[in-house]
This record gives structure tokens, sequence and C-alpha cells, in this order.
């Protein structure tokens, strides 16, 4: 793991630690529910209308008991054992509106071992699992080497699980540092319109 992405899951962790401290001292339900909307407001651009929406779901999510793991099926399955644990961990600190929209984006670019393994099993050079995994000069270094001369491409066949598991990884990554980077810029835009006025 870089410098960058253990900065950014600190700030990550850091920011999900705050929110849980403001929600401990706030004990009124209505403040609760206020900071949980200023923290999907932060994240995510939403209309009023839909932010009015939201806010009647996450009212109605305090009124009935607290989700644990095994309420929350989309968070504990087969894919979610190959996130690292920060990942997991924050994302069960976040509403339930933020973990639908993180599972959304992540089943779109996860990657699958299956169709991994379907595309290692065309012979070399043609061989295409390393662009399906996004790894593009490996992808070209395989092609022109014809797979090692076949020997990279065996050694594939017990690696595959370990790329695929790195490649989704990363996607869960980006996903989180998207989210907080839009949460930054959101907070940019108005501080500047708050000093503009």
């Amino acid at each position: 793991m870089s410098k960058y992405q253990e900065e950014i899951l600190d700030k990550i962790r850091e920011r999900v630690l705050e929110r849980e401290r403001e929600l401990r001292l706030k004990e009124d339900k209505e403040a609760s529910i206020e900071a949980t909307l200023q923290a999907l407001e932060e994240i995510t651009e939403v209309p009023r209308e839909e932010m009015d929406r939201i806010a009647e779901e996450i009212r109605a999510s305090y009124e009935t008991p607290e989700q644990t793991a095994s309420d929350y099926p989309a968070l504990f399955n087969a894919q979610s054992d190959h996130l690292p644990a920060t990942i997991r961990e924050a994302l069960l600190k976040l509403p339930a509106v933020l973990k639908d929209e993180f599972w959304e984006e992540y089943r779109i670019q996860s990657r699958s071992i299956a169709i991994a393994y379907v595309l290692w099993l065309i012979p070399p050079p043609f061989s295409c699992h390393y662009l399906y995994s996004r790894h593009l000069i490996k992808q070209f270094l395989f092609f022109l080497t014809c797979g090692g001369l076949f020997l990279w491409w065996f050694v594939d066949l017990f690696r595959m699980p370990q790329i695929i598991k790195e490649e989704n990884r990363k996607s869960a990554r980006k996903i989180l540092r998207k989210m907080l980077r839009h949460s930054l810029r959101r907070k940019k835009s108005r501080a500047e319109h708050q000093n503009e006025a």
C-alpha cells in the first residue's frame, strides 16, 4: 500500500470517528439524523427533494433496530471478504443509502475470477486476463513474450485469485477516494460561496 493510500484511509478513519463522536454527544434522535444528513450532503450532491426522501428513509431506519452484519448480507458476501478491513469498518459506519451507493459502484467495477479464468484459457499470446484486470503493460509484455513461452501463462493459473483480489481492492479504494474527493470539492465550493456572500 502506498503512502498516499494510507493517508487517504487514515482520513476516512478520522472522518468516521469524528462522526461517531458527534453522534455520541448528541443523544437526541433528530440531532443524530441531522448529523447523518450533513455527512451525506458532504459526500454526495443530491437535490433538496431527494434529500427529504433520504431523510425519511434515515428516520425510518432509526425507528427499526440497528443493522448488524447478519442483517446486511450485501456487505458481508464473498466479495467483501477480499476488501481491506479499514474499508469494511468504514462501510459499517455509513448510512444504508451510502452503503448501497458504494456496493452499486463496486458491483460495476469489480472483477470476477471465473471470467478471468475463461480469458486465461485462450492460448498465449492471445490470453487477455491481464487486460481484464486492468494491467495494460503486463498484457503487452505477455503478448510480446507469448506468455513467457507458456511458463508465465501456466504460473498465472495459480496466481489468478490473487491478481483479481488485488484489483478488486484497488477498485474499492478508488470508490472511497472518489467519494472523499467529492466531499472535499463540495466543502471548498461552500467555503467559496460563503466568502463571496
